[in-house]
């Protein structure tokens, strides 16, 4: 399986098509300084929906040797606030340490509780993602497909955009 470590609990489903999937929105599942989750996979911004407040993380599908790679979706909503980069070579989402969550809450006034500050590193390089909950599912669907942890409007809705 290509997800490296995931959180405690991965599920695994009956779908063929579906290999290792998450959800995190409860406060038991994000511990102060807790790594979630942990790819040496590349990941691209591939869409934010700003009436949803969705971000969408996506590994691309390459194929190497006839054998097309898995896809990897991450999603954050509802998103608050977030620090990101188009890119990442290689991903660790963890929880923000207590000191870290203050620095974070401290540049972005006015967040409500039941927020969760998530680091997203890559090398040496930090950003952030405030949001209620993360998930992610890796599948054997190519990059153009729906994601199956997002729904976008059909204005803002990648596949269509992009086809």
């Amino acid at each position: 399986m290509s997800l490296g470590r995931l959180a405690e609990r991965p599920r695994r489903w009956k779908n063929p098509r579906m290999l290792a999937s998450d959800w995190l929105n409860t406060d038991d599942r994000f511990t102060p300084g807790a790594e979630l989750f942990r790819s040496d996979r590349d990941f691209t911004v591939w869409a934010y929906t700003i009436s949803h407040s969705q971000l969408l993380l996506r590994t691309r599908t390459p194929t190497l040797n006839s054998t097309r790679s898995t896809r990897i979706d991450i999603v954050f909503k509802p998103v608050r606030a977030m620090k990101v980069r188009i890119e990442y070579s290689g991903l660790v989402i963890r929880c923000a340490t207590e000191a870290e969550t203050a620095l974070i809450r401290a540049e972005n006034t006015g967040l409500h509780d039941g927020v969760h500050c998530l680091i997203l590193e890559t090398g040496l390089d930090q950003d952030y993602v405030i949001a209620h909950a993360v998930g992610w599912e890796e599948d054997t669907e190519t990059d153009r497909d729906p994601s199956k942890l997002a729904g976008f409007a059909p204005g803002s809705d990648p596949n269509r955009i992009l086809k």
